[in-house]
């Protein structure tokens, strides 16, 4: 049963969100004596760490304006103290959540799980992506990417990983060598910054998310494991948890990064609004994709004269947003990936799009 995976949320944090009406603590269903019926959830909240709940405390304050949206907490992660057992059951946890299709909202300790969350995913039969919302980049040897690309049963269900809001001095020669070794995509604060919005494709194509908030500003998160004075605004931090939301594609997001010896409350106010941001965007999803030749979609084609590629775009009629179909070099069949005015721009210009010719590079492995 999928309860024994759980613990239930404290008396306390139930006492407290009774007061407050017209709050997402007076509108989820959450584990306390009963475990929540689950069969209508579209989204899930889990904790990692009994730092999990200074979040929920400031999460549960916050207004409910997602009328439609059905959402369970279903506690923290009942741990067992073998690391490979833990690994086990958070992964069989998260792994029968997505198989009801339920969006996972995990609040972690220090550490991402990345294995474990990537392993909950093994039934899935397309090729996943996964974004890293990072300050830096670690494909050394012993890390966690690199460990999970070099992981012949895992890798083979992994086709891209994106870095968001990294920072030069945290990624290592050899880290920038590996990005374009796998033609993975780097996208920089200072890139960012100029053009956030070029962030939202990238995260509509993605699978899973795991935003390390050390990729904030110590001015604004001051309380995580690896403060820095610069990164991310807060509100930068919104904008991509938003987009993150709004991904059709999107079945997992993991927050993690703050500090386990906290004692304020400032940075739990602001992961509890990262959160609701991010379900402020799941409410709104479009649930447009492309297919081929889909009615739907104004199809635009284009040929590079200097390549010989020819560049299909697809807008949504429904949302306006824009994606590249890329074809596989090797096999009769095409993938789309989320892509921005500025791709089709560039193409019309007679420029290859970065963004296509790395997902296409990356088919060529």
């Amino acid at each position: 049963m999928l309860d024994a995976y759980f613990t239930p949320v404290p008396d306390v944090l139930l006492s407290e969100k009774r007061t407050q009406k017209s709050t997402i603590g007076d509108h989820i269903n959450i584990y306390h004596k009963t475990f929540p019926k689950i069969s209508k959830a579209q989204v899930a909240i889990i904790g990692l760490g009994e730092q999990a709940h200074q979040t929920r405390k400031e999460l549960y304050a916050l207004a409910w304006r997602f009328d439609k949206l059905h959402m369970v907490d279903l506690g923290n992660f009942a741990l067992p103290e073998n690391e490979q057992q833990r690994s086990f059951a958070i992964s069989e946890a998260i792994g029968e959540l997505l198989a009801l299709n339920i969006v996972v909202l995990i609040l972690s300790d220090d550490t991402s799980q990345l294995h474990a969350h990537f392993h909950a995913f093994r039934d899935t039969k397309k090729p996943l992506e996964l974004v890293m919302v990072s300050p830096g980049i670690n494909l050394e040897a012993g890390s966690e990417c690199l460990e999970l690309l070099q992981n012949k049963a895992l890798s083979t269900h992994l086709s891209n990983i994106d870095f968001i809001a990294t920072q030069a001095y945290n990624v290592t020669e050899e880290s920038a060598l590996q990005i374009d070794r796998y033609n993975f995509e780097n996208y920089r604060l200072g890139k960012i910054r100029s053009d956030i919005d070029e962030t939202e494709p990238v995260l509509r194509s993605s699978d899973m998310m795991f935003f390390d908030l050390n990729s904030i500003r110590m001015a604004d998160a001051p309380h995580t494991t690896k403060p820095s004075p610069n990164g991310l605004y807060a509100e930068e931090a919104a904008q991509i948890a938003r987009y993150a939301g709004l991904s059709n594609m999107l079945k997992s997001a993991t927050f993690f990064g703050l500090s386990p010896n906290r004692s304020a409350d400032s940075c739990d106010l602001l992961l509890a609004q990262l959160i609701w941001y991010f379900i402020e965007g799941l409410s709104a999803r479009f649930n447009d994709h492309p297919v081929k030749n889909d009615p739907n979609y104004l199809i635009y084609r284009n040929r590079l004269d200097n390549t010989g590629h020819e560049i299909t775009f697809y807008k949504s009629r429904k949302s306006d947003r824009w994606w590249m179909e890329v074809p596989h070099p090797y096999e009769d069949q095409t993938f789309f990936i989320g892509c921005s005015y500025k791709d089709y721009q560039q193409v019309c210009d007679g420029e290859m799009p970065d963004r296509w010719w790395r997902a296409y590079q990356r088919y060529l492995k």
